[in-house]
């Protein structure tokens, strides 16, 4: 099991929760490496067939799971798909849909598109991001039919806080017939303090030591740790006494160090402050704020990219690129600034981020194009273009070329 395509960066480590559901008695047997904790359960298959009087026809359309509370990612590990190459159904094709519920509402949709989300299981072996913050990766293969076939894993992201208790995965009754083995969620661990040393993290006694070496990378990893612990918290009161107790070392580290009288009273007017806000990101802006202005003093500018940071941001855009994903955005789940993500981020890449943005889209199209002969119109929206038009200039000044012609080539 490669538990990395399951678990999300984060610095607790999630739990691995198999969603179990009933099967019928006969069907496909696993036969690939067990990367993945399979239950070795006989497989669901949904209705598809390349003609109409197919045998395959004639299976269910839909499959529910529950999902545990919390739940951020699913992974579907399953044939992905049978019966979907072009003379049976063409690129673009909505296959399937996954539907999460709360209490009968629907709460999130995500569709699976032929060419993005699935290929035909008798091609060749697949590792590339969605787009769309998910991920299809050939784990394996699996006899169906006595004809061998891949076995493909698709994490998909799930919003946040989308408060869904089960999943359903929907045929739309087009050529392709998809075979589930097993689905799994990750949810985060239990949260507590995020400074505990079992939490693998930079514990909170190392926080003055930092500041006293101007260790500006350690600092700046506690900073991100408390950040991703509070992203967890529901309880405002928690939030706001881990940040006070974080700004109490902060503070006392800098008297130690010669600050001002100010020192005093800083604690007590982030308390003041952080009383007044009512919203989690709010308390993050006031908190930091509060202790940029402390530990300017303390540790140097820092002299280019921190790479822990720039990697992640780099790896949430190649998985994200289809989103309306912003630097804003990006900033706020980094625990940074806007101004200073910018900063970071064209220091690391040499460009701004929308430039890079549309590069990287631009540059997943191409291999789209080149690669799989996707339609154009295809192409454009999986890569998150909404007007063919624009695609087509952004595409012919990068490349000198119009996206028919990269087809052709």
């Amino acid at each position: 099991m490669n538990r990395h395509l399951l678990v999300p960066e984060r610095t607790a480590k999630p739990e691995l929760l198999r969603l179990s559901f009933k099967r019928p008695d006969s069907g496909p047997a696993f036969q690939a490496s067990r990367r993945f904790p399979l239950s070795g359960e006989t497989a669901w298959r949904s209705n598809g067939g390349a003609t109409r009087g197919h045998p395959a026809r004639a299976l269910p359309f839909t499959l529910e799971v529950p999902l545990p509370a919390g739940a951020e990612s699913i992974t579907l590990v399953g044939v992905f798909a049978l019966h979907a190459d072009a003379k049976s159904e063409g690129p673009g094709t909505l296959g399937a849909t996954i539907h999460g519920k709360a209490n009968e509402k629907l709460v999130f949709r995500m569709d699976l598109v032929n060419g993005r989300h699935y290929r035909d299981a008798t091609g060749e072996a697949i590792l590339r991001s969605t787009g769309d913050g998910g991920q299809l990766e050939t784990i394996g293969e699996a006899l169906i039919d006595d004809q061998p076939v891949r076995v493909d894993a698709l994490t998909i992201d799930l919003p946040p806080q989308h408060g869904a208790d089960r999943l359903q995965f929907r045929d739309l009754g087009s050529a392709a017939s998809f075979v589930l083995f097993d689905v799994f969620a990750t949810a985060p661990a239990p949260h507590g303090c995020p400074f505990h040393r079992a939490g693998g993290g930079v514990p909170l006694s190392e926080i003055p030591a930092a500041l006293r070496l101007s260790d500006r990378p350690k600092f700046d990893l506690a900073l991100e740790q408390l950040h991703q612990a509070l992203t967890a918290m529901s309880n405002l009161d928690e939030a706001r006494g881990q940040m006070l107790t974080f700004m109490a070392m902060v503070t006392a580290t800098s008297l130690e160090l010669g600050g001002g009288r100010e020192m005093h009273f800083r604690l007590l007017d982030l308390a003041r402050e952080l009383d007044q806000v009512t919203e989690l990101d709010d308390l993050w802006e006031v908190f930091v704020r509060h202790v940029q202005e402390v530990v300017e003093t303390m540790l140097p500018a820092a002299p280019g990219p921190r790479p822990h940071l720039m990697d992640r941001a780099l790896a949430l855009i190649d998985r994200s690129f289809a989103k309306a994903i912003t630097d804003a955005s990006l900033a706020a789940e980094l625990g940074l600034s806007t101004s200073h993500f910018r900063f970071l981020f064209k220091a690391t890449t040499g460009q701004p981020f929308h430039k890079y943005v549309m590069a990287v889209r631009l540059e997943k199209a191409r291999a789209m194009l080149v690669e799989q002969k996707l339609p154009v119109s295809v192409v454009a929206n999986a890569v998150g273009f909404t007007g063919l038009a624009h695609f087509s200039r952004a595409f012919h000044a990068r490349f000198d070329m119009s996206p028919s012609e990269a087809r052709r080539a």
